[in-house]
């Protein structure tokens, strides 16, 4: 039976360690059986439409094959702001399965369902489940950061919810799955060696905006502040002034900036501070173009700019 997902501010999907189970239990079973199903034909396909370049990339990794991925928001462009175009609500229209992150970040998404007819899709809500860490009042919605999270959340939720669709597909999936969960393993115990290179006093983050916080948590990082509170609303003469003077306060070593924000604000707050390495080529809310242009490939190319700033 297909589960329909309700919008993003009703999350209600719950997944525990028995589904966790199932998909190792499915992978070894498949494994065992010598191989998986025959991919299907470009028709057969399954249709996903992600809200963002990240989420879309783990989707094709847990799907293969036998999904078809397209993301509404492009490389390059966040979803804090994002401003939803007349075209976008034509990739919703029969598509299988809709993929989101809820927590306030792709709200944009329920305006294009409307927009396309397609209130009534099958939806898959990322963030569903996950306890958050709260900025501000407010739960922040950047999990896929912390890469375990991913692990733990986000690539089991896709798996059961292809397999809900295409059960002749769920021992591919358990099985990509498995895989895509071992090459995210093995990128975090990659950035944990990294960041150990780095003296724990330099471990100090001043950001563009408030993507950080799951990152900061797992590996062990102190954020000492934001350029951009609000995205899209230029922070005032007070607030910047009172950044700086923390920032000066805290011996900061580098300011970071993501490529698809202007990086005036980044200089500006670096000059003021007296801080000469200034990083404006990080990605979290999109891949990039190569080496980052994949979810894996952003958080290596997002561990090696901030070690070589900080160690």
């Amino acid at each position: 039976m297909t589960v329909r997902h309700p919008i993003a501010s009703r999350r209600r999907a719950r997944l525990g360690l028995s589904l966790s189970l199932i998909l190792v239990v499915a992978a070894i079973v498949a494994a065992c059986a010598g191989g998986a199903e025959s991919p299907p034909s470009s028709e057969s396909r399954l249709t996903v439409v992600a809200t963002t370049t990240v989420f879309a990339d783990i989707v094709h990794n847990v799907g293969g094959d036998r999904v078809s991925v397209g993301s509404i928001i492009p490389a390059g462009v966040g979803p804090e702001d994002y401003e939803p175009k007349p075209d976008d609500a034509k990739q919703l229209a029969g598509a299988d399965l809709i993929v989101s992150n809820g927590v306030g970040l792709d709200d944009f998404l329920d305006k294009l369902l409307q927009a396309s007819g397609e209130e009534q899709a099958t939806r898959l809500v990322l963030g569903d489940g996950i306890p958050t860490i709260g900025v501000d009042g407010e739960p922040n919605p950047h999990f896929w950061l912390d890469p375990s999270l991913v692990a733990a959340h986000y690539v089991p939720a896709i798996a059961a919810a292809l397999s809900r669709l295409d059960p002749a597909g769920a021992q591919t999936y358990a099985a990509d799955a498995a895989s895509y969960t071992t090459q995210l393993e093995a990128l975090d115990a990659a950035n944990k060696a990294a960041f150990a290179r780095i003296p724990a006093a330099n471990r100090k983050l001043v950001t563009f905006h408030d993507a950080f916080p799951y990152f900061a948590a797992h590996y062990g990082f102190e954020l000492i502040g934001v350029i951009l509170p609000n995205v899209g609303q230029e922070p005032s003469a007070s607030q910047l002034a009172e950044l700086v003077a923390k920032v000066k306060a805290a011996h900061v070593k580098a300011v970071f900036s993501e490529a698809q924000f202007n990086a005036k604000l980044a200089h500006t707050l670096a000059e003021e501070a007296g801080i000469t390495n200034v990083v404006t080529t990080l990605y979290n809310d999109t891949v990039g173009p190569p080496p980052s242009d994949t979810y894996l490939k952003m958080m290596a190319w997002n561990a090696d700019q901030i070690v070589q700033s900080l160690k």
